[in-house]
């Protein structure tokens, strides 16, 4: 019990002891100061046995009762809480009757059961309103169960479906400085170098699912490097990234995913290479990422596993404000990422 339960439960009952000394019924006989020690009785008699309602409340909660279930046991709880009260109350009069004449003239102003009638309403509002205020407490506690599972089963989504992505990433990369260790081995160190760089980068916060895009940059510029060692002067890059961009949050690997796509399904096919552009822009508070390499569209090109993934991520970080688009323009293939208002 919290130590707000505590502070209402005794000013609801003080309260209910100031009612009942206020309006109870004239007593020549009796002084007012063993009037008001009864009610103080009966009061401390309530919050007792209204502890015991919550014990009982709470232990058949789970045994999930219908409504109507709960309304007749809150009632016959409630009448049998008073009655008891009433009647423990009445047994304790009777034994301090004889100690003086006001005790007796007390006892003999309030027969058994005489404060029933004003104790079961009591205990009916009381039980009504710990019922709701419980209700309410237990649907908080369920939500934010319900919104910490959430986010732990989307941390875990977002954590395997980096996995799918960092391995394919690392392949390609070690093929590619294999082939160069044989050519130029100073060469070779300069690019291990780089994918050392690249591997701190996935590894070192692989339990974040979002980084600026300025580090993605940096591991797109590695990556393009790596990827030059085979294209050569097929490949020929360009980036325009504005700078109120670079410390926007994007999914880890998703410009370097695009890209690689397109080097893949793109300039990698053909004998003479072509064009890559990078261009990220925030434009109204959002981003707009678009890469564009010579090529043409294939039917199976939107619909690869990092694609799919990077949608995935896409919509589980930032819902339904972003996207991922791939289309054809003239001879161009183009591939859109927008966040927020860029779309």
């Amino acid at each position: 019990m919290t130590p707000r339960f505590w502070l209402l439960h005794v000013l609801g009952w003080s309260l209910f002891a100031l009612i009942a000394f206020i309006a109870r019924p004239s007593e020549a006989s009796v002084p007012d100061a063993l009037q008001f020690l009864a009610v103080a009785a009966v009061s401390i008699g309530g919050l007792l046995a209204s502890l015991g309602l919550r014990w009982l409340y709470r232990k058949v909660q789970a045994d999930g009762y219908g409504e109507l279930r709960w309304l007749g046991m809150l009632l016959v709880a409630s009448v049998l809480a008073a009655v008891g009260v009433d009647v423990v109350v009445y047994l304790l009069l009777s034994l301090l009757a004889g100690l003086s004449p006001g005790l007796a003239a007390l006892h003999d102003a309030q027969p058994m059961i005489s404060r029933a009638p004003l104790l079961a309403p009591a205990f009916i509002a009381w039980s009504l309103l710990y019922l709701a205020i419980s209700r309410q407490t237990r649907l908080a506690e369920a939500a934010r169960h319900q919104k910490d599972l959430q986010l732990a089963l989307k941390e875990a989504h977002l954590q395997r479906l980096l996995g799918h992505i960092s391995p394919h990433f690392t392949f390609n990369t070690l093929n590619n400085i294999r082939a160069l260790i044989l050519k130029d081995p100073d060469l070779a160190r300069e690019q291990i170098t780089r994918f050392a760089s690249t591997l701190r980068y996935q590894f070192t916060g692989s339990e974040d699912a979002l980084v600026t895009v300025e580090e993605e940059m940096a591991v797109v510029r590695d990556h393009l490097s790596l990827v030059g060692l085979q294209l050569g002067a097929r490949l020929r890059y360009s980036e325009q990234v504005d700078a109120v961009a670079l410390h926007r949050q994007v999914p880890r690997f998703c410009v370097q995913l695009l890209v690689e796509n397109a080097v893949k399904h793109g300039l990698g096919l053909s004998s003479t290479g072509g064009d890559l552009h990078v261009a990220i822009a925030a434009p109204a508070g959002g981003l707009r990422i678009e890469v564009r390499n010579s090529g043409q569209l294939r039917a199976t090109d939107g619909t690869g596993t990092g694609l799919d993934n990077l949608r995935q991520r896409l919509q589980l970080s930032f819902g339904s404000d972003a996207g991922l688009s791939l289309e054809e323009q003239g001879d161009s293939v183009v591939a859109r990422v927008w966040i927020g208002s860029a779309a």
